[in-house]
């Protein structure tokens, strides 16, 4: 049976989202050949940690039919996460990041309504004068990157770079500068507004998508990634501004970040384990196996048992 895909343009590329029991899946060669990468490793990375969210359907396409694993649409932004822009090579880097931080929302976005009314309101280029400014203040200032990204966020009251606009960039470039330069954050008294608005974290703003609908993965990547809101840094920045000492709930904040990595370090670790472990697991259940005595019932050595009579004893 061919399922019938909506197909979703994408910086170029043609994505595909297909219904399979009433639930959104994306065919994944598309979208790991669109960042760049090696569909065969992917592939495997899927079967091996995702293999309760996949399943294989033949999809249109203009060569004719043919068969493609699908990804659970809920599940794409854990695969995402499980890439590390930092490893990639560095003429895709850009791409990946692209991908991580708009293909599943992109993807959600034409399954509910069939177009896309939100874009970034600048590209990728035209926000590196901002990251790098970001990278310098990080450097400088010793700060953690969600930390750095939620000071930005605060000041121009936005939940994600991507939601300044061109004119905003320059500014936002400027204002970081000036964070590094002078040592302290300027505008304490009218950055944000009212107390109320800096000291409002509704539940969405813990959604690394900023959904109304739907659900999303709180994963230890999803939390630790600086592109990701992070509303605990935000609020122990506005107490700041506000003159209160939030030393010791930043210690804390920062200790956990620390087991998280921890915890993210064993599961890959138990991956790997997992993965040696189960050759063995094959070879205990194979030894396992009832086995009885080989008789020949014909020819000339009938009635032998080879290896012999073992005598009638459970000892």
């Amino acid at each position: 049976m061919t399922n019938a895909a909506i197909k979703v343009p994408f910086h170029g590329a043609n994505l595909f989202v297909v219904s399979h029991n009433g639930e959104p899946f994306v065919p994944m060669k598309p979208i790991v050949e669109g960042m760049g990468m090696a569909w065969q490793t992917q592939h495997r990375k899927l079967t091996e940690r995702f293999s309760k969210g996949i399943t294989e359907m033949v999809i249109p396409s203009v060569g004719g039919k043919q068969v493609m694993t699908c990804l659970a649409l809920r599940k794409l932004n854990g695969w995402l996460q499980t890439i590390s822009p930092n490893k990639v090579k560095p003429e895709i880097r850009d791409k990946v990041i692209q991908y991580q931080n708009e293909c599943d929302d992109v993807l959600y976005e034409y399954w509910t309504t069939g177009e896309v009314k939100r874009k970034a309101k600048t590209s990728v280029d035209e926000r590196t004068p901002l990251r790098d400014a970001v990278n310098l203040l990080v450097s400088k200032k010793h700060l953690m990157y969600p930390e750095a990204y939620a000071i930005i966020h605060q000041r121009f009251n936005v939940q994600s770079i991507e939601e300044l606009d061109s004119e905003q960039i320059p500014v936002a470039v400027e204002y970081v500068h000036k964070l590094v330069l002078e040592g302290e954050f300027i505008g304490k008294a009218d950055a944000i507004g009212s107390k109320t608005k800096r000291y409002n974290f509704p539940a969405e703003t813990a959604d690394p998508h900023d959904r109304t609908v739907g659900n999303a993965w709180m994963t230890p990547r999803v939390i630790l990634d600086e592109r990701n809101r992070a509303p605990e840094l935000e609020l122990l920045e506005a107490l700041h501004l506000d003159g209160y000492d939030i030393t010791g709930a930043k210690i804390r904040i920062h200790a956990m970040y620390g087991i998280v990595k921890q915890f993210i370090k064993m599961q890959n670790e138990l991956s790997l384990a997992r993965r040696h472990l189960s050759v063995v697991n094959d070879i205990i259940k194979n030894q396992t196996v009832q086995r009885g005595s080989n008789v020949s019932f014909s020819g000339s050595d009938i009635g032998v048992a080879y290896g012999g009579h073992p005598k009638r004893s459970l000892a």
